[in-house]
């Protein structure tokens, strides 16, 4: 992997961390495409007056010119489990996978990030294609405020924090440093 990144997909997480950090266009600074799986969407949103959903449906409303929620079966299959009172645990992250499978088919030499915080998806790193670049929403952040693209990545984790989101491993870099390099790269240099 060399070229430049050219979409960001988002699991459920950053969403919410993002979001209770009152940052969500934190996911707008790299200038990038940004694409929500329904799934995901689904999980961010679904249970009315949460802290934050509100909040994303109105972000993803204003910034439709750059964030898109893509239709995946794993959203077909989370709507029937929904309806039958199953588990949808682990659905967003599996539609993450899909939609970047989606994504990398249609341009061969297309790269992508995956924003997550779900330790799973590292562990699934050998089903996600080698085009894609995992990074959490932490290292994210410090990516942007190192490309002076934001003020503080800990004050969006603090505010994250007062509002109760559990964000220490966030503060943590885990990331690998050749995705870390690569962004940073990408950010200073678009």
């Amino acid at each position: 992997m060399s070229g430049p990144f050219s979409l960001i997909v988002t699991d459920t997480s950053p969403l919410f961390t993002l979001v209770l950090g009152g940052s969500l266009n934190a996911l707008l600074r790299p200038a990038l495409p940004v694409r929500i799986p329904d799934a995901v969407y689904v999980e961010a949103t679904r249970v009315h007056g949460a802290p934050g959903a509100e909040q994303i449906v109105d972000w993803i409303n204003e910034h439709l010119d750059a964030v898109r929620i893509v239709p995946t079966d794993i959203g077909i299959d989370q709507q029937r489990r929904l309806e039958e009172g199953r588990s949808i645990r682990g659905l967003g992250e599996q539609a993450a996978i899909e939609t970047l499978e989606r994504f990398l088919r249609t341009d061969s030499g297309a790269e992508a990030l995956l924003l997550f915080e779900d330790s799973d998806v590292v562990k699934r790193r050998a089903v996600v294609d080698q085009r894609v670049s995992l990074i959490g929403t932490g290292d994210f952040l410090r990516e942007l405020e190192a490309a002076r693209l934001i003020q503080s990545s800990d004050a969006i984790l603090d505010q994250a924090a007062a509002q109760g989101r559990n964000v220490e491993r966030q503060r943590r870099p885990n990331a690998d440093a050749r995705t870390r390099e690569r962004l940073r790269g990408q950010l200073r240099h678009p």
